[in-house]
């Protein structure tokens, strides 16, 4: 063998092994998380490989910060419950009339005396949380309440780190080809769960017990599981998500192209043929779940409990102020065109769904992202909460950030909204020196800033695809004349 045949074999290994690097690394990520910390206590043999210990190391990293996010919350609604109570649980920008905590205890109190909880015309959500709170309410004292409220919090971080693992062990990842130039790289899991356990929105939805925690939690597990494979179970979840939310229906589509097993295999992505056969079946198993689980319910409540539930939550009959764009609007509407422009505000929430999961059809992690970032911005019944959970699932794609343009102006749009809304509404309600007008411009930069942030993603998305796909175009100029 010549000289030049073993110079180009070597330069054609050093090429590959950053990318075989990355992948020996997320399998150990993966498997370091599936073990648990208790895998992380065993002696390692002397021949183990270097991926593995990082793994290992990743894994013990991962442990530490959720262990450090448990305990910060639990510490502050032990010993600060009195500031909770006071700054936090009220708080219209964390609570809504469908997660409110207060009206959770509103219900169990209606279950406790054996009144139906949804005839007193302030309970709005979902059976499941009476039954989940029925014996930390009725026998054990209010910590227990908070440990099922943090554990859920906490269990969402952990469940975005996995993703984050098992999306670099993907197919669809796996084999793309890397921007020429660019070095292989990826979120590492724990700095996926500290992002969000640590981010101040998070934090605060938690504090005042704001139930959407519970939605969270199944929304991503739907989209642990959807990406793995495991279908059934994501579509089962995504209908406990769907109940005990209503918007997270929209993720049925890209899990459906993730059970086509087409995208990443096929460059012109799934085919009329297997939609029909692998797409179409989890939707209508999904329309299973979500009917049975209701239909169970009515028959134990009756048909108030859908329209207090799922007509309140459509019909918007509740006009309480939040960070949403529904409320102000309403309230000014002339009620022969309210039917019409609430069908019209819905749809434009719903009508994202089949677009954004076509279009990112090779990629149904990416869509399902970006779906839980319009549902952010464009729900009935929005929270802070709610937006924190699409910050939450940026991180897990760090290859885009460098392709974003608008991050400043987002990134200003946003603190602006959040740091404007308690001001203008302790102007408004607390000193009357203010109105609506004033909470409700707020309200319209934070929804801005989540628009801006949303386009900002997408076409992050797009132009690294065309990098990739088209590599000579990153040397053109345009020209604007």
């Amino acid at each position: 063998m010549s000289a030049d045949t073993l110079e180009q074999a070597d330069n054609e290994n050093s090429k590959q092994s950053p990318e075989r690097k990355k992948r020996e690394l997320a399998n150990a990520l993966v498997e370091a998380l599936a073990r648990g910390p208790a895998a992380h206590t065993d002696k390692p043999e002397q021949s183990a490989q270097q991926p593995s210990s990082a793994g290992s190391s990743e894994g013990a990293r991962l442990m530490r910060v959720l262990a450090l996010g448990f305990v910060l919350r639990l510490f502050i609604l032990t010993f600060s419950s009195d500031f909770v109570s006071k700054h936090l649980s009220t708080r219209v920008e964390l609570g809504t009339p469908v997660t409110s905590y207060n009206r959770l205890v509103e219900g169990l109190h209606l279950a406790a005396q054996g009144i139906s909880p949804f005839d007193g015309g302030l309970f709005h959500q979902s059976p499941l949380l009476l039954i989940l709170f029925r014996a930390p309410f009725g026998w054990l004292p209010q910590l227990f309440s908070d440990v099922l409220f943090v554990a859920a919090d906490v269990s969402v971080a952990l469940m975005l780190a996995k993703i984050a693992a098992k999306k670099i062990t993907l197919p669809s990842f796996a084999a793309r080809p890397l921007v020429p130039g660019e070095t292989a790289f990826y979120c590492l899991p724990s700095a996926v769960a500290m992002l969000y356990l640590f981010n101040p929105l998070t934090l605060a939805t938690c504090l005042a017990r704001s139930t959407i925690v519970f939605s969270h939690l199944a929304t991503v597990c739907a989209l642990y599981f959807g990406i793995g494979g495991q279908i059934n179970t994501a579509v089962a979840l995504v209908a406990v998500a769907t109940h005990l939310s209503l918007y997270p229906a929209v993720l049925i589509a890209p899990l459906s192209l993730m059970a086509s097993g087409l995208p990443g295999r096929s460059e012109a992505g799934p085919q009329p043929s297997s939609l029909a056969t692998g797409a179409v079946l989890p939707l209508l198993k999904f329309v299973v779940f979500f009917v049975a689980i209701h239909a169970l319910f009515v028959l134990l409540y009756g048909f108030k409990y859908f329209s207090a539930t799922v007509e309140f939550t459509l019909q918007v009959a509740d006009l309480q102020p939040n960070v949403g764009l529904f409320w102000y609007f309403f309230i000014e509407i002339f009620d022969e065109f309210r039917q019409f422009f609430i069908a019209v505000f819905q749809l434009t929430a719903l009508a994202f769904t089949v677009p954004i999961s076509w279009r990112f059809r090779k990629d149904p992690l990416f869509g399902s992202v970006l779906l839980v970032g319009i549902v952010s911005a464009l729900k009935s019944y929005p929270s802070w909460g709610d937006l924190s959970l699409f910050l939450g699932l940026i991180p897990i794609y760090e290859e885009l950030v460098k392709y974003m343009q608008y991050t400043f102006l987002s990134a200003n749009l946003l603190l602006y909204g959040v740091g404007l809304a308690p001001v203008f509404w302790h102007l408004w309600i607390e000193q009357g020196s203010g109105n609506a007008n004033f909470f409700y411009a707020a309200t319209l930069v934070y929804v801005f800033g989540q628009i801006t942030l949303l386009f900002d993603l997408g076409s992050a998305q797009l132009r690294r695809q065309l990098d990739i796909e088209h590599p000579e175009t990153r040397e053109r100029t345009v020209v604007q004349e």
